[in-house]
């Protein structure tokens, strides 16, 4: 039963904090004294009174901005030591009443190794399911969330008593809503056959030690009881939008294989355009690998609002204005690589900048740099070589995500309402190496 993933959720306490930024003085240019930094004496037998009177304001204005620095400083870590102990509590006391009114846990059970979360994965997972529980009637109310974790981590940057806010709203939306479930007799949701392969296969990669804790467990019988009727999709498929939706980079580290089935059920078989590529291209007969031609090779080819001659694309031929799509782009051994969706107006000629504000929505390899292209780009992280990119386009939802599809990882997700049809794009400058368009793999 869940109780047992009750008992696992032991939160340690995080050992790191954030930096704080620090502020330099320009040093004076004739300045090449190693004396102790002390009480500087802006005064000279030239300067008159008033100037002095300027230079000690100064200093007393720099002393007692270096007080406050280091007094808040030592509150913040104390605070951040308090926020975690509160974050800890909110999520056993929401394990323990899953556990009690739920019957999707006995695949799940407690181990000897206690888990340890940080302090921005009790936030992570408080503020995400804040935003989820922010739709229901009874909890809803006139709050103030994060659209996405993103967000929650601009607004810390800038307005760190915001984000405290923020976060302090969301444990209360938490919290009423385990009090809620109190109401609910014991054991009265059963999981449908869905859930429990979901939490089986969780499970076996616990066991495993293929998974660092149980959060991903528990954040996925939350959302087996809260879809009590679930809509279109099913509860996993709901379960992995909603975390790619508030979180869009990173968002799960496996997907499980009920949810990947729901992907390639999808499978479309992507063949390029030569009408739309760059004229250094060669194609495969097939028209699913492509490279660039040797120098002494090139063509030459009639300027086309159509066809990219600038930067090295190609289109495929198939749009898509609704629906689910998934496709699969082989990328073994190469350093340079441009994947996504573009929308079907987009400009083409010449090096304009291929980023969300122009219509393209893409990945970008550049030797050992992953990028993101909106605006402003991201970095994304990049801890092994990419082999099978997994392109995933669902038009209802406005997602298009992309995933790492032999280890079968989430990389990152652009959330847009797409007006338009949009085409599959392949970029590479790479002259050895082909990129290649995978056919959907036998049954």
């Amino acid at each position: 039963m869940i109780s047992s993933v009750t008992d696992s959720v032991s939160i340690g306490t995080s050992k790191s904090f954030p930096s704080f930024g620090r502020h330099g003085i320009k040093p004076c240019q004739h300045d090449t004294c190693s004396q102790p930094f002390g009480k500087p004496n802006l005064c000279c037998q030239k300067a008159d009174h008033k100037r002095c009177a300027q230079g000690e304001k100064l200093y007393k204005g720099l002393k007692t901005f270096l007080q406050r620095t280091l007094h808040i400083s030592t509150r913040s870590k104390s605070h951040k030591v308090e926020t975690l102990e509160e974050s800890k509590a909110i999520i056993r006391e929401l394990a323990a009443q899953l556990g009690r009114v739920s019957q999707c846990g006995e695949n799940l059970q407690s181990s000897s190794v206690d888990d340890s979360y940080s302090l921005a994965e009790c936030r992570l997972f408080i503020l995400q399911w804040a935003k989820e529980l922010d739709s229901l009637p009874q909890v809803s109310g006139p709050v103030e969330l994060c659209e996405s974790w993103e967000q929650y981590e601009e607004v810390e940057k800038t307005h760190p008593e915001q984000a405290d806010r923020r976060l302090k709203t969301a444990q209360k939306l938490l919290s009423i809503w385990a009090s809620e479930l109190e109401e609910r007799p014991q054991g009265s949701v059963c999981a449908a056959e869905d859930v429990r392969s979901v939490l089986e296969d969780l499970g076996r990669r616990w066991k495993r030690g293929q998974l660092p804790n149980m959060l991903p467990a528990l954040d996925f019988i939350m959302w087996s009881v809260l879809q009590d009727k679930p809509l279109k999709g099913g509860i996993p498929y709901l379960w992995l939008k909603s975390k790619q939706r508030f979180r869009s980079q990173g968002a799960v580290d496996h997907i499980p294989d009920i949810v990947w089935n729901m992907f390639t059920e999808s499978y479309v078989n992507i063949v390029l355009d030569q009408n739309t590529a760059h004229p250094d291209f060669v194609f495969s007969p097939d028209r699913r690998q492509v490279r660039v031609r040797q120098f002494g090779e090139r063509q030459g080819a009639s300027r086309s609002r159509d066809r990219f001659d600038g930067w090295w694309c190609v289109l495929g031929t198939e749009g898509f204005s609704s629906g689910r799509a998934y496709w699969e782009v082989g990328v073994v051994g190469k350093e340079d690589w441009r994947l996504g969706v573009v929308r079907g107006s987009a400009p083409k000629n010449g090096f304009i900048d291929l980023n969300t504000r122009s219509g393209y929505w893409t990945l970008r390899l550049q030797r050992d740099s992953l990028r993101a292209l909106s605006v402003p780009a991201k970095d994304l992280p990049l801890s092994q070589p990419l082999s099978t990119v997994g392109v995933y386009l669902d038009m209802e939802e406005g997602q298009l995500s992309f995933y790492d599809a032999e280890r079968r990882r989430h990389i990152y997700t652009f959330n847009h309402s797409f007006k338009e049809e949009v085409f599959p794009i392949v970029g590479t400058i790479e002259i050895d190496t082909d990129l290649i368009i995978l056919p959907q793999p036998n049954p």
